[in-house]
């Protein structure tokens, strides 16, 4: 006992004097942008947009899809961050609503390092828990380290640093994804259910393909709104992917899709816009009333794409199947997937995507 105790002791006094300096993020490399912003954490300047309404705005203030990338040879990675708005969907842990993901190289390949989060609250001298620093992870050896640090799904960031303790190298990292890609949808695209924040389909996807995919996710309020199509039109990106038919209703998604997609070709005339079906959701298994407006919808899409496809050059559909499996294993709610479910659908979809961009050049 007395051994267990004075390494104990030792412990606490080696940890005690590691002195953590702290850069500002923004002095790394920001992914998951494409829209200039003052603050630099909120996807779209939504001041900019008055048609966009409170709901609307305050999911795109969210850092969703967001991350930092850097280099460091640092044995621990810390952050220290200032939020602003924060909201949870039903379906969303708190580590992938306020916490931070972090993904580093291995083997060719960016994986799973850690995942943690500071719990709500404050301490009992009034401190915001949220804002203290927070060790992301330790013990690492000391050779240099390629990293993408996921930012919240779901928390509106005003301030973010990075820390590594005194003497280690911190620096900016060049984009390991290529083109330009906006990914625009409902809460799937957003992360509702997702375990961590980088483990969204649409991060999943980016990694698995090298292209950079910036999310415009906006939880249950992707509805084809004419304004989307003004924002997602404005980013001039190579190339669109849309979960678009998850949240509106029939006809909601029959009076908008043109009105939406004028808007993006109006400022993008040649981009390809990829569409893509609606997944199956595990709740409409045994609750009919669901069932049959799902199934509703489905249809619906299924027979109006065949149109929109044929009207709009450079408009495409993508409607797997099926995407997150048939085992009814991966859903977090009985709506949304989980983080599983999510890596499925970025599988299912992986091909056909890249064959339409390759048409472009894309690849």
């Amino acid at each position: 006992m007395l051994v267990a105790s004075f390494a104990f002791m030792f412990s606490a006094t080696a940890a005690q004097k590691t002195e953590i300096n702290y850069v500002d993020a923004q002095t790394l490399t920001h992914l998951g942008k494409m829209c200039e912003t003052v603050n630099p954490y909120h996807r779209v300047e939504v001041s900019k947009y008055p048609e966009l309404n409170k709901t609307e705005a305050n999911l795109l203030i969210t850092a969703s899809g967001e991350a930092i990338a850097f280099e460091t040879d640092a044995t621990e990675i810390w952050v220290q961050a200032e939020y602003g708005r924060i909201s949870f969907n039903r379906a969303m842990p708190e580590t992938a609503g306020a916490g931070f993901n972090l993904y580093i190289e291995h083997e060719g390949e960016f994986v799973w390092a850690s995942s943690k989060v500071n719990k709500g609250g404050h301490d009992k001298d009034g401190n915001y828990n949220r804002s203290k620093p927070l060790k992301v992870l330790g013990n690492m050896d000391s050779s240099m380290h390629r990293c993408l640090l996921y930012l919240p799904l779901f928390s509106e960031l005003t301030s973010l640093k990075i820390g590594v303790p005194e003497g280690a190298t911190l620096r900016a990292m060049e984009n390991p994804f290529r083109h330009r890609i906006a990914i625009f949808g409902s809460s799937f695209t957003h992360g509702s259910g997702a375990t961590c924040a980088g483990q969204t389909y649409p991060a999943f996807l980016s990694r698995q393909t090298g292209l950079y995919l910036c999310s415009f996710g906006m939880s249950g309020n992707s509805k084809l709104q004419r304004v989307m199509g003004e924002i997602l039109g404005g980013t001039k990106a190579d190339a669109y992917i849309c979960d678009a038919f998850s949240n509106p209703s029939v006809e909601q998604i029959g009076d908008r899709i043109r009105p939406f997609l004028n808007e993006i070709r109006r400022q993008n005339p040649e981009a390809p816009v990829i569409f893509l079906r609606t997944i199956y959701r595990d709740g409409r298994l045994f609750d009919m009333k669901a069932e049959k407006k799902e199934a509703n919808r489905i249809a619906y899409v299924d027979e109006l794409m065949k149109v929109i496809c044929k009207e709009y050059k450079n408009v495409y559909f993508v409607d797997v199947e099926n995407q997150t499996g048939t085992d009814f294993m991966t859903s977090a709610d009985g709506v949304h997937p989980c983080s599983w479910g999510y890596k499925r659908w970025a599988d299912a979809i992986q091909k056909p995507i890249q064959k339409i961009l390759k048409k472009h050049g894309i690849k």
